[in-house]
């Protein structure tokens, strides 16, 4: 009886093959995702820190779920200097359902300090997009009784070891800012962290630390009031909030101190279709006017740089705070 037996070679083959497919989205669902019409359902956006980064999200997550045309869901999974953020989203499933948002401290310092953090800088995500710089502002207490950035510098050359700056946290982006700065003037002093930027400018005001490196966005409020004294800030030109204020090249320090990145980041190996779908989201609301002036008003300068681009720019700015801390044997005990 031979057509019997073809019969049921088929069906086997039939079975054999469903199995295949059940395993196969088990196993790569981002795959199979993508042949659908993404995104489908909610989006997860991670944010690895509250205050600005937080802030930030929100924003994106409104404008980026309108244009994508699902909701997007701001997750905030704070601690490890970002890390543990970060890693949420290096390990989450590669189908465009679980971005986050990447920063200076939890891509470029963080993973220099923290052993294991849980993903590689370059190796563990997708680069959307940098939605945002900020740029730093050197700032001392009034009761310095400084003016400019040479005053400073040769104040604290002559008191070596006796004048205290502040940051919130060992190893993140004002912290190691700071320690560029000091590197720079060829300043010994010694780093009081605190939990947040709010306590640092509290203590530097209270006169127990005398100056730190700070987001100009943050400070600019207690810079105007007379609070905290503005000293220099950094990357090129002046700051239009800030217009006589000279940049560090300016007061003649050459120092790189990097803008602080807020940006966008989603697992590595996500589905070709679904990644230039979220470029494309993502680009498109970079250039939109109202999103820069939204960016604008909370502080920071928007920005274009996206893909690939993003990339580079992390990488570049990780290899200079991961020299910064080999060079001056910066620990989470510094």
């Amino acid at each position: 009886m031979p057509a019997p037996r073809l019969h049921r070679r088929a069906a086997l083959l039939q079975i054999a093959a469903g199995a295949a497919a059940v395993t196969a989205a088990t196993t790569f669902p981002g795959s199979v995702l993508a042949q659908g019409n993404w995104p489908e359902k909610p989006i997860t956006l991670i944010s690895p820190f509250g205050g600005a980064v937080d802030i930030l999200a929100r924003l994106i997550a409104n404008d980026l779920g309108r244009r994508l045309g699902q909701n997007v869901i701001v997750d905030l999974k704070l601690g490890g200097s970002g890390t543990i953020g970060m890693a949420a989203v290096a390990r989450a499933q590669p189908d465009g359902y679980t971005i986050g948002m990447g920063t200076t401290t939890s891509l470029t310092s963080a993973p220099h300090l923290i052993k294991n953090p849980g993903y590689d800088v370059e190796k563990s995500f997708t680069y959307l997009g940098l939605i945002q710089t900020s740029r730093q502002v050197l700032t001392v207490s009034p009761k310095l009784g400084v003016d400019t950035l040479q005053d400073f510098i040769a104040l604290a050359r002559a008191k070596p070891g006796t004048l205290n700056f502040g940051s919130s946290g060992v190893g993140n982006s004002i912290h190691l800012a700071v320690e560029q700065f000091n590197a720079a003037a060829g300043i010994k002093a010694v780093h009081v962290p605190y939990k947040t930027g709010n306590e640092t400018d509290a203590a530097m005001m209270a006169g127990d630390v005398q100056y730190t490196v700070a987001s100009l966005a943050t400070s600019l409020p207690l810079i105007q009031a007379g609070r905290i004294k503005a000293l220099a800030v950094t990357g090129e030109g002046r700051d239009p909030a800030l217009p006589n204020v000279p940049n560090l090249t300016e007061s003649g320090l050459a120092a790189r101190i990097p803008d602080q990145l807020f940006g966008m980041v989603g697992p590595a190996s996500m589905p070709a279709p679904v990644t230039a779908k979220l470029l494309k989201a993502v680009a498109d609301m970079q250039a939109d006017p109202a999103f820069q002036d939204a960016v604008r008003r909370g502080g920071g300068l928007p920005s274009l740089v996206h893909g690939e681009s993003f990339r580079k720019l992390a990488l570049a700015d990780s290899q200079t705070w991961g020299d910064l801390i080999k060079r001056l044997g910066i620990t989470l005990n510094s």
